[in-house]
């Protein structure tokens, strides 16, 4: 029998199938899973990131110069280094194809495609454009190409398969009651509902944090505050979550948006 997460993972190392068809592949095995969120984020690189979301940390780039026109010289003149943070929003085919090459030039700021992130144009009376280092865009197909490899890494440690394309009641309640770690460099990828959660489950954020290499003692002290939660009286809960949201303070740096993940495990 064929596993569906094992064909996934073939298909990613060998690298003949485009990015685009192993997000379909992903899309379907998580619809199986009733993953919602990581449906989400596998339909936002394949349509692009429109206002109002947030990209992954993994799509920030950096422009690299600005250029100007010289219709004396018939040709465009270095004007100065402009090292600029953007967000790329475009759908990952796009993104492939900006790849492509060594530099990116965009005509200018303001039709960047960018531009609302951009900000105003450089004043000039000349033509400008910005200049993009096609390897920013290469970086971007091979962080969403880790996350994939990675999420199916995350699942079959889980025992989670899906024999011949199918996945059984056992293997759907796994990948309920677990974190997976997929779309944010390495982060969460919009919200942690409820219902892929169990709250004050700790075993659903044991590997998260091994992952952040957080100590085994600390591990430690936040599962006793969870098996605390499971069983304190409601008048006892709020010093318990106090406790962890404190713990998260004190890991906050090794933890980074992972902290996200662990105060909505905590119910908090």
């Amino acid at each position: 029998m064929s596993s569906a997460v094992h064909n996934l993972q073939k298909a990613i190392v060998g690298g003949k199938e485009s990015l685009t068809q192993l997000l379909r592949q992903t899309k379907l095995i998580a619809a199986k899973l009733n993953l919602d969120d990581v449906e989400k984020w596998v339909d936002l690189e394949l349509n692009g990131y429109p206002k109002g979301t947030e990209p992954p940390e993994y799509r920030n780039y950096c422009t690299h110069s600005l250029e100007v026109y010289n219709a004396y010289k018939s040709g465009w003149q270095f004007a100065g280094n402009l090292n600029v943070e953007l967000k790329a929003r475009q759908p990952i085919t796009q993104i492939q194809q900006l790849s492509n090459g060594s530099h990116i030039g965009f005509p200018s700021p303001k039709q960047h495609p960018l531009n609302d992130d951009f900000g105003e144009s450089i004043g000039s009376d000349w033509p400008q454009r910005i200049t993009i280092s096609a390897s920013q865009f290469k970086r971007i197909v091979e962080a969403v190409t880790n996350e994939l490899l990675q999420w199916t890494v995350e699942l079959e440690k889980r025992g989670i398969k899906g024999e011949d394309m199918n996945f059984d009641e056992t293997e759907k309640q796994k990948a309920a009651n677990q974190v997976f770690n997929i779309g944010s460099f390495h982060g969460v990828m919009g919200n942690v509902t409820n219902s892929q959660v169990a709250i004050y489950d700790y075993s659903s954020i044991e590997q998260l944090l091994k992952e952040r290499d957080v100590p085994k003692n600390e591990r430690r002290e936040l599962e006793d505050i969870m098996d605390d939660l499971k069983t304190a009286p409601a008048d006892k809960k709020p010093s318990l979550l106090k406790r962890g949201e404190a713990w998260i303070n004190r890991h906050k740096d090794i933890l980074g948006t992972a902290a996200d993940i662990i105060k909505k495990v905590l119910g908090s």
